[in-house]
């Protein structure tokens, strides 16, 4: 992805956006403040970086490679590792940053970035040693989608702080974040999320897109970009309800694996009701949420979204992260059913498309949730720190 927006921004003193691809939310979240930029002005360059792209082969292991192998595998050494992370002030010493992302400070050195947005908090400690090291006093600001917060997310350098609740805030304050700099603007999402949709008109247009029966319930199965949990599993105990049949789209992100055992499932004479899609990107996804009736996810970013779509979801317990406050927050909110079992999962989904009062108030209270305007409200407050920067004023944390 940063390849190919280098060569547009570069040499444009740009926006620097900070994210690492070990999933699909940092990437959606770049794109949509990456989108709101451009919309309010559009003159003002933008580079999206995957610090991923500038590790060395050592860094990428430990912050990616082992990150997700970790997630899947093994699940209750990553919870302690996790929980203590989020006490410790660097998620990595400065040191490693320092040469393991190498390429990346040279590129900060290159484009001289007019501002640094942070989508991740080993992204928030970089762009910290960005400003410090460049010796310069452009505007910060950490974006952080999840629904706890890591200590190390607190930086001096960080100039505004961009959280998805008053909790969640309320956490960084408690480990040093001046107060004035913390704002509850909620999840910047991408292109697509930020505008209401006429659900009938998205849903038609998706049955014609994937030549599915627009009078037949339609049901998402996803797993994030790394196509992760139990989707073959679910998919085909869903393929075996009859009573209501619900045609399935599953979204196996770029685990290609997944896709082509889910592809496979569509042989014994479901394949009518199945339609399995790889990676989808910001175009498509806002579509598909808001055709769809029931979402049968992981959480993480997606949760986010589906909230902004209005769409109910059925997930089972994550495994230990920042996932687990989503989870809990679906009964918490009544947006959704938190499950356990595979079982629990299909008795959630025949239930709520038999029951559509039921599925239409849980539809209405995750609309009652949304926040659409967190991407706006970052891009004007970066314009106007950088337009007070340009004539020598501060930015005004407050604003926007």
């Amino acid at each position: 992805m940063s390849t190919r927006l280098e060569q547009d921004a570069e040499h444009d003193n740009p926006v620097l956006i900070l994210m690492i691809s070990n999933g699909a939310g940092h990437i959606r979240t770049s794109q949509g403040i990456a989108a709101a930029l451009r919309a309010a002005q559009p003159s003002l360059p933008v580079l999206i970086a995957d610090v991923a792209d500038y590790m060395t082969p050592l860094a990428r292991f430990t912050h990616v490679t082992a990150y997700l192998w970790l997630v899947k595998h093994a699940p209750a050494a990553w919870d302690r590792i996790d929980r203590y992370q989020k006490r410790q002030t660097h998620t990595s010493p400065e040191w490693f940053y320092r040469r393991g992302c190498r390429g990346l400070f040279k590129l900060a050195g290159r484009v001289r970035p007019r501002a640094l947005v942070a989508t991740e908090v080993g992204c928030c400690e970089i762009a910290a040693l960005i400003k410090r090291d460049l010796g310069t006093d452009v505007p910060l600001v950490a974006v952080n989608n999840e629904y706890d917060a890591d200590r190390a997310w607190v930086q001096p350098e960080v100039d505004l702080y961009c959280l998805v609740s008053e909790q969640c805030g309320a956490e960084l304050v408690r480990a040093g974040a001046p107060r004035e700099r913390v704002r509850a603007w909620g999840a910047p999402l991408a292109e697509g999320f930020d505008l209401p949709r006429e659900r009938e008109e998205e849903r038609a247009a998706v049955c014609r897109w994937l030549a599915l029966d627009l009078q037949k319930p339609l049901v998402l199965i996803a797993g994030g970009g790394e196509g992760m949990g139990r989707i073959e599993e679910a998919t085909a105990c869903l393929l075996r309800l009859r009573q209501p049949a619900p045609q399935l789209v599953v979204l196996a992100g770029r685990n290609e694996r997944l896709r082509s055992r889910c592809e496979r499932l569509a042989t014994n004479g479901d394949g009518a009701r199945l339609r399995v899609l790889g990676w989808t990107g910001p175009e498509q996804m806002p579509r598909l949420m808001h055709a769809a009736d029931l979402l049968v996810s992981k959480l993480g970013s997606t949760f986010n979204e589906a909230v902004a779509a209005g769409l109910p979801i059925v997930a089972m317990e994550p495994p230990p992260g920042s996932e687990r406050v989503q989870y809990r927050l679906l009964d918490e909110w009544q947006i959704g059913c938190a499950v356990r079992t595979l079982d629990e999962v299909v008795e959630a989904v025949a239930r709520l498309l038999a029951h559509p009062q039921e599925l239409g108030a849980l539809r209405e209270r995750a609309r009652a949730r949304r926040l659409p305007d967190a991407a706006p409200r970052v891009a004007s407050w970066l314009g106007q720190a950088v337009s007070r920067r340009r004539s020598g004023g501060e930015p005004a944390v407050g604003s926007s």
